[in-house]
């Protein structure tokens, strides 16, 4: 293996790109609105008991994300109740990404590389949206990225305690968010593959291998069993195919709902890249005689057996194919195989120009998908994104009119936000929201969606209720003049 160059500049570089990112994370989880699924986790999980959020007690939705739920229980309960501290968690595991990430990073020689390498951990803007909300998938990628980080140590340093290390920072995104199990499943199997490759010459004794598998997985199985056997309710997945369902939905979100004429073509790139990976895995396999697999063979096999275990599931049980969040297990598994398999072409005739190349194109692409990131609305939920202005005119309206109670039509998918912001925000004035919506009751204000609530739109605008406010993500608040 070629020595690492040494610059310590890198690392200032890194540390200070790092802060930048963190910032942007801060300032995120600072100014967007509370989304449903955050509030409908506060609402739902993080006011019960902490026995109850660790066996799953309903409801029994995939909303509960135990990790993420006990951690906001902690930080409302040290902090108090509010957007931010239901978000700090999140905001904090956000660094340990970054951390990883520039420790990936360095495992490459070139200075300029190392950094391009960085940049292409973490230039993902969709990513920054889970960093600052208070769901699991944001520690979830902290974490997997973690144990990818020591696995890669394992097989460099030959250490066997950077298998429990692997073990036990994908056992954690487990319990973070329950797709990442595939992950986890596969890491093991993957050690299995690595273990047996090295054959009897090899360096590590079984047990070496066995004592973290079997008591990681062990602890994870008994924190995990009755949580997965009470989640019921709809999940969300599709029925199409693997290919279709999982990656066509995830890049779609990767680029966060942009440059829709090249979006049907980012599953080809993604099967071009694995096309070639494979061709090098069968020619350097052949080369080496399976003596050892380079790092970018094991990342590859670390994304297939992952993508393997959820396709065997589907088959079997019958289970739903991962879409968009859901699927995000596989993003940071991809990204670290591709930077490795960028590596592979340093072996050619000027090849660290080819790698510097490919690299620099990959991160010119990104940093023209980053110009997404925004402080106003997230991809997934941004029917939520004017919920504190719309709560904020409702309330100098109601005080103009000096009204003590309010009442307050909605479409469903603002009931957990609103309701946050009504118990977190002591808002007495504003009466219970219902999950079911406005449905036929007569309120003094409205709070509807263009797409699904034209009807009750239609209503208004005939009625000569006043249009309050229009927002930009099509939703509409009106003042019932007939109340």
């Amino acid at each position: 293996m070629n020595k690492k160059i040494r610059k310590p500049w890198v690392s200032w570089v890194m540390v200070l790109l790092s802060l930048g990112f963190f910032s942007l994370v801060l300032l995120r989880a600072l100014k967007l609105s509370v989304t449903h699924d955050e509030a409908y986790t506060y609402l739902h999980y993080v006011t019960k008991n902490w026995w109850s959020i660790i066996i799953y007690k309903p409801p029994h939705i995939p909303n509960n994300h135990i990790l993420n739920t006990l951690l906001i229980k902690m930080s409302c309960g040290i902090f108090g109740t509010t957007p931010f501290t239901l978000r700090l968690p999140n905001v904090l595991f956000s660094l340990v990404y970054f951390w990883y990430a520039a420790s990936i990073a360095k495992s490459f020689r070139f200075p300029g590389i190392q950094i391009l390498a960085f940049l292409a951990l973490c230039l993902q803007v969709y990513f920054f949206d889970f960093f600052s909300l208070a769901r699991g998938y944001g520690m979830g990628l902290a974490l997997i990225i973690a144990s990818i980080y020591h696995l890669y140590m394992y097989r460099e340093l030959n250490n066997g305690h950077h298998i429990w290390r692997t073990l036990i920072f994908a056992a954690f995104a487990v319990y973070a968010n329950f797709t990442f199990l595939y992950a986890f499943v596969a890491l093991t199997m993957l050690l299995v593959i690595l273990w047996l490759q090295e054959g009897n010459g090899g360096t590590k004794t079984i047990g070496i291998l066995l004592r973290p598998v079997l008591i990681v997985t062990g602890i994870l199985f008994v924190f995990i069993v009755i949580p997965l056997k009470n989640i019921s309710g709809d999940l969300f997945g599709g029925e199409t195919s693997f290919w279709r369902d999982t990656v066509g939905s995830l890049g779609w979100n990767m680029q966060y709902g942009q440059h829709y004429e090249i979006s049907s073509t980012l599953s080809y790139f993604v099967a071009i890249v694995i096309l070639v990976g494979a061709l090098f895995f069968v020619y350097d396999t052949f080369q080496n005689s399976l003596s050892r697999f380079r790092f970018y063979q094991e990342a590859l096999l670390l994304l297939c057996l992952t993508a393997t275990v959820q396709i065997v599931q589907h088959l079997l049980l019958g289970d739903q194919f991962l879409m968009g969040r859901t699927a995000l297990v596989y993003a940071p598994l991809f990204l670290v195989y591709l930077i490795f398999l960028f590596q592979r072409f340093n072996e050619f005739k000027g090849g660290e120009y080819i790698q510097l190349g490919l690299n620099s194109i990959w991160v010119i692409l990104l940093l023209l998908n980053f110009k997404a990131i925004n402080l106003s609305h997230t991809f997934e939920w941004q029917y939520d994104a004017y919920n504190k202005e719309a709560l904020n005119l409702i309330e100098e309206d109601a005080q103009k009119h000096e009204l003590e109670e309010v009442s307050l039509g909605i479409n469903w998918l603002f009931e957990p936000s609103l309701n946050f912001y009504r118990l977190a925000g002591e808002k007495e004035w504003l009466l219970p929201l219902s999950r079911d919506g406005y449905q036929d009751e007569n309120y003094r204000y409205y709070y509807l969606l263009g797409d699904t609530d034209q009807e009750a739109i239609d209503t208004a605008e005939s009625s000569g209720w006043s249009l309050m406010a229009s927002f930009p993500n099509n939703s509409y608040l009106y003042r019932n003049e007939n109340y």
